[in-house]
């Protein structure tokens, strides 16, 4: 721009700035605008307005201070510009121009105002700027995906390493690496050598290549990284090598942990023991797993023909419905419901559904995962428990004579059924979380039983704990109770305390179940009294047999002295025909004084003191005893009994079971085989069972069984059978607190159970 030495016309004036292919403007010294360029008015949006003669000022109200610093140092003289500058227009926006202001002179050489010149350079301070931000951008996105450069100049030999390549490597700042450091990154053995062979290719071969290997860091890290290589060709000879390096390691880890969870997967979905499938979105069965099959019974390939919906109760299926499509529309992240799908065979089976979803990489449903678990079992449980629950219930609304009351730990009443309401007079919701049962008993009972229970556990049992103490440490009681009725009046109950128990076995309250025995007390005083009649009969009894005993006795005794003498003294008396009978009634008659007096004798020896007795001892004695018959009878004895058991007996009444029992299998042996005895031993509870095993002739159980304990029964007509040893044996061990039982079979032989308690 030139400087004018003489004031130039208006004209010129205007026709040269007017004319001016660029923005310009003149001022006059109050900076007032004497002319303008086309470019100047197009370039400040000021076309179509009448600037001239106006303040710039006004024009450009932004117009910042510093500006006018400059317009007031040019109007002295001095000549400002700069290449790059930014102001505000008038609607705010951002404006770069570079720019040149400088004044310009009269014809007597004096500063008429100032020229200022612009460039409008916007557009290339945004171009430059969006160039910054797609560098900036770029760097930022490879230093994210971890891409970095690198270049090897073969004419120069060099290797030039980005900061990123550089950052992969974990290699210091300054590190300059060299063809063979590069190579020796990557680890020894497949990833060196393969580099190396590419590398090679790629220079005698000019071809590129693209390969995923493990690289050693400077810091001695183990990593997957990505590199590609391009040869620069020039002349057809490679003279460079360049590309690009990225990190990999954690995208290669994940794809390989991917491949392990996807195989776990396959693994869990087909040998998981409950059933697993993918289903499709239109309900298509995907695949089904073997446990699937084998709950609902269809194979693999009957289960592609078809849909969840086919084999699905209709009952379940809108709830299954809508419970899906919430899943597809994302409003639920899975779901689960009990369910009936119909087996092959067409019986209904029970199933705890689980549902959730799978979406594809663009984030839309892709198909769903189905866990079926077989619950059939559990739910017959369920009803078959609903059904008993539902019984009980009944049970306990009918049953209006026994009194059930349920109550929580701290004793509150939280159940009272219509059997209470019936015998006590209270309705259940005057009682139900009102009270406790210490209402309606007698609190001098309370009081003793709670004594008691205080002594028996060492510690202070009272009040309401009374009643539920022992229910509480895990045992239940039943004893009698006396109720108080809304009336007063009282009536005897038995009762029944139990802790009631949740799933986990922990105790959540008490129930307690009374019947009214006021029936049961009428009768067990009348049993009373009876019982007191009888003890008295039979006492008089027992008096009256010992006198005929003792009376029986002497004249059976002098009947023999007398048969004795008449032998002695008038000895052809013994031959008169009817002498023989006379001395086998005087026999018969004191054998049967006799056994009179073992039965009177078993009624007072019923208190005696039972003594701990070796078993094994006895049965050698009665072996002993009746040994001149076991030689005789040929009879073999197999004794299995061990010297270590013990039994309470009398020894008089043990020695004369065991006597009885061996005698009776040698009397009634079978002619057709040689005769054995076995005797075994076992424990039942409190007792010892002593079984006496023959190969008898054994009898007929359903002809003679309930008379065979009987006094004088016999049942093979054998001479010396008198059918008492049986009957005293079986009193002998009931004295005793025990119990005998047979087993027979005709013509086979016989056994005797002998129980005596421990």
């Amino acid at each position: 721009m030139q400087t004018p030495t003489n004031k130039p016309s208006k004209d010129r004036s205007e026709l040269f700035v007017e004319q001016s292919p660029s923005a310009i403007a003149m001022f006059d010294r109050e900076v007032r605008y004497l002319a303008a360029s086309q470019q100047w008015l197009k370039d400040y949006d000021l076309e179509g307005l009448d600037i001239i003669g106006k303040s710039h000022y006004d024009v450009f109200k932004n117009i910042s201070q510093e500006w006018k610093k400059i317009h007031q140092e040019c109007l002295k003289g001095a000549i400002k510009k700069k290449q790059e500058d930014s102001f505000l227009t008038n609607d705010g926006s951002l404006q770069w121009i570079t720019w040149d202001v400088r004044p310009w002179y009269t014809e007597k050489n004096e500063i008429g105002g100032i020229l200022m010149y612009t460039a409008d350079i916007t557009t290339i301070k945004k171009k430059e700027h969006l160039l910054t931000r797609y560098q900036d951008l770029l760097e930022k996105t490879n230093e994210v995906a971890s891409i970095g450069t690198w270049e090897i100049d073969l004419k120069k030999m060099s290797v030039t390493w980005s900061p990123v390549t550089r950052a992969i490597h974990e290699a210091e700042e300054g590190f300059e690496p060299n063809i063979e450091t590069g190579i020796n990154f990557y680890k020894e053995g497949e990833s060196r050598d393969t580099i190396s062979k590419y590398f090679q290719a790629c220079i005698d071969e000019k071809e590129t290549f693209d390969l995923e290997l493990q690289i050693v860091t400077a810091k001695g890290n183990h990593k997957w990284i990505r590199t590609v290589g391009i040869p620069e060709i020039e002349n057809n000879k490679v003279v460079s090598v360049y590309g690009v390096f990225q990190d990999i390691d954690e995208k290669t880890k994940a794809n390989k942990l991917l491949a392990l969870q996807e195989e776990q997967f396959r693994q869990t979905f087909e040998f998981a023991a409950n059933g697993m499938a993918l289903v499709g979105l239109k309900g298509e069965w995907l695949q089904v797993n073997k446990s699937l099959s084998l709950i609902i019974g269809y194979t693999k390939s009957e289960f592609a023909r078809l849909t969840f919906a086919d084999i699905t109760h209709p009952e379940d299926l809108e709830k299954d419905y809508n419970l899906l499509n919430q899943l597809t529309r994302g409003e639920i992240d899975s779901y689960q419901m009990e369910k009936r799908y119909f087996h092959k065979k067409g019986h209904i089976i029970w199933v705890l559904l689980s549902v959730s979803m799978v979406k594809n990489n663009l984030g839309l449903p892709s198909h769903y995962v189905a866990q079926i678990n077989n619950i059939t079992e559990r739910k017959q449980a369920q009803f078959q428990l609903q059904e008993s629950i539902s019984k009980l219930q009944g049970i306990q609304d009918a049953s209006t004579q026994v009194s059930i009351i349920e109550t929580n730990l701290n004793g509150v009443i939280k159940s009272f059924n219509r059997g209470a309401e019936n015998l006590l007079g209270y309705s259940a919701s005057e009682m139900v979380d009102q009270t406790t049962p210490e209402i309606i008993h007698l609190a001098s009972e309370v009081e003793e039983r709670g004594k008691e229970l205080s002594k028996a556990y060492d510690k202070d049992i009272q009040g309401l704990q009374t009643l539920i103490y022992q229910a509480s440490i895990g045992l239940y009681e039943t004893r009698e109770w006396t109720y108080i009725r809304k009336d007063g009046s009282t009536f005897p109950v038995q009762l029944t305390v139990t802790a009631i128990k949740d799933a986990k076995g922990e105790v959540k309250g008490y129930l307690g179940v009374a019947t009214d025995i006021s029936s049961l007390k009428r009768v067990e005083e009348e049993v009373k009294s009876l019982l007191d009649v009888t003890q008295e009969q039979n006492e008089r009894l027992l008096n009256f047999a010992h006198i005929v005993s003792h009376n029986l006795r002497s004249h059976s005794g002098n009947l023999s002295m007398l048969t004795e003498l008449m032998k002695m003294e008038v000895p052809e008396a013994t031959q008169n025909p009817f002498f023989p009978l006379l001395t086998e009634a005087s026999n018969n008659l004191k054998e049967t004084i006799q056994h009179l007096n073992e039965v009177v004798a078993m009624s007072t020896k019923t208190n005696d003191n039972l003594l701990l007795l070796n078993l094994l001892e006895y049965i050698k004695k009665a072996q002993v005893n009746l040994h001149a018959s076991i030689v005789e009878s040929e009879t073999q004895i197999e004794n299995n009994v061990s010297s270590s058991i013990f039994v309470q007996a009398i020894p008089a009444y043990l020695e004369s079971i065991f006597l009885n029992l061996i005698s009776n299998a040698i009397k009634y042996r079978s002619s057709d085989r040689p005769n054995r005895i076995t005797i075994d031993v076992e424990t039942k509870k409190q007792f010892v069972v002593i079984k006496f095993t023959d190969n008898g002739i054994g009898m007929n159980m359903k002809l003679h069984g309930r008379k065979l304990f009987g006094m004088y029964k016999t049942f093979h007509g054998n001479e010396d059978a008198r059918g008492i040893g049986l009957f005293i044996t079986k009193n002998q061990i009931e004295a005793m607190n025990g119990k005998i039982e047979v087993e027979s079979e005709l013509n086979k032989g016989t056994t005797f159970k002998v129980y005596l308690k421990l």
